[in-house]
């Protein structure tokens, strides 16, 4: 913040929202019972699905036989990989190694909770029952999880697109990064290791889908978030014209947490069951299926390099990183590689980096956008390193930060990545934090 908009600040007393309490306007609707959820919307006819998962983390699909469960009394209809695969598209994946990326498993499964079948019955309840009923034969195959060893020459292959596992690969430069590592008077390294992690929104992912036969037109009813990516995917992957695709959202949505703005496969998923069997079907993600298949934020190995003078001064960075993504990367990843590169040093003032990045695949759930997107990753890194040379030079860690910051009379401050930041005064309110 300038010093002009502080002081603009400090002596003004007539605000009408700083300082104040806001009341929110949806709190007695929501309070009271009377929110809209996908759930609660009153589709005629609508029926249920359920979804049969891999029990293997990565296994060959030797068969999958319905007809015991559409036999059952109230069963109206399956779909398998065969079905997917006939009548879908890939979904469109962003990397320098394309792979066949389809909502449901059509020659392997390639992690815990893929979808391999999927029934739609009258009621949940008949609908899971089925399940029980498919006969499906699998051909374990070795799986890997870990992304260093996932690109070894002897690691198991997910995708023979993707011969050596590395969806994506990418080596960005800013600055002199040798000039800085050959003028410091030392190089610390580290080893950094940050683990996947999710968020839990009180309402799952759900979906209602109807098709209308005569007019061609396909209407989705979900919670999803940033629809405008999800819409041409959606409508791509289903062979349909864009304006026959229609998506709406409810009154409500039960939080998100960033998970629900990832390309689902399950919109094409319920569309295609819709078309198949000719009335709207609802799919409500349970608790289970959620943590065990939804969308979790990439787990990373890095390794990290801090160019720093004898006075505490980082003259740059050098970074390798391997960010998993698990068995597919799905739009809009790599994003949580890429998308911080703009304030990729933070706070401080660090002209020169290097961030060599491959993104892995692995026989882990896919990933997505999830809460911090990206940054907690950077500053786990960052700050332990800044931790990490005040322990060097044995100085008190906050004076270490201090002679780092980016200082107030510098912004507009341009970072060596092109972001832009716009107002700021760091010393002034780290020192503030520490007498707290």
């Amino acid at each position: 913040m300038s010093k002009r908009a502080d002081e603009q600040i400090a002596g003004r007393t007539d605000y009408k929202w700083i300082g104040k309490s806001i009341p929110r306007h949806e709190d007695a609707r929501l309070l009271t019972g009377r929110g809209t959820f996908v759930d609660d919307l009153n589709i005629p006819n609508v029926h249920h699905a359920a979804i049969l998962r891999s029990p293997h983390a990565h296994a060959r699909i030797s068969k999958v036989d319905l007809s015991r469960a559409l036999n059952l009394k109230g069963v109206i209809g399956g779909i398998t990989g065969a079905d997917v695969l006939e009548r879908t598209r890939p979904f469109s994946v962003v990397a320098t190694s394309p792979m066949q990326y389809y909502c449901m498993a059509t020659d392997k499964v390639r992690f815990v909770g893929e979808p391999v079948a999927a029934i739609v019955a009258r009621d949940r309840y008949l609908a899971e029952d089925a399940l029980d009923l498919i006969d499906v034969e699998y051909e374990t195959l070795p799986a890997i999880v870990d992304p260093e060893k996932a690109v070894e020459s002897d690691a198991p292959i997910l995708h023979e697109e993707v011969p050596n596992n590395i969806a994506c690969h990418r080596v960005l430069s800013y600055g002199d990064v040798d000039a800085a590592f050959d003028q410091a008077d030392f190089v610390l390294r580290e080893r950094l290791v940050f683990p996947r992690y999710t968020s839990m929104p009180l309402e799952t992912f759900a979906i209602i889908s109807s098709y209308d036969h005569f007019g061609g037109g396909l209407t989705l009813w979900s919670n999803f978030m940033g629809p405008f990516i999800m819409h041409p995917i959606t409508a791509r992957a289903l062979k349909i014209a864009e304006n026959n695709l229609r998506f709406i959202v409810p009154p409500d949505i039960g939080g998100s947490f960033g998970i629900k703005t990832s390309i689902y496969p399950y919109l094409t998923l319920l569309g295609l069951l819709s078309m198949q069997v000719d009335v709207p079907v609802k799919w409500i993600e349970d608790r289970r299926e959620h943590l065990l298949a939804s969308s979790v934020q990439t787990d990373r190995v890095s390794y990290r390099e801090v160019a720093v003078t004898k006075t505490g001064v980082v003259l740059g960075f050098r970074t390798k990183l391997y960010d998993n993504v698990g068995a597919y990367l799905r739009t809009p990843e790599p994003a949580t590689t890429f998308r911080p590169i703009g304030n990729i040093v933070g706070p401080y003032q660090v002209k020169n980096l290097q961030i060599d990045a491959d993104i892995v695949v692995t026989n882990k759930c896919p990933t997505g956008p999830n809460r911090a997107y990206g940054c907690a990753h950077l500053y786990f890194e960052q700050e332990r390193l800044m931790d990490k040379v005040a322990k060097k030079l044995n100085l008190d860690p906050a004076e270490v930060r201090l002679r780092n910051f980016i200082q107030p009379d510098e912004f507009p401050y341009t970072t060596p990545t092109g972001g832009i930041y716009d107002s700021g005064d760091y010393p002034k309110a780290f020192q503030l934090a520490l007498k707290t």
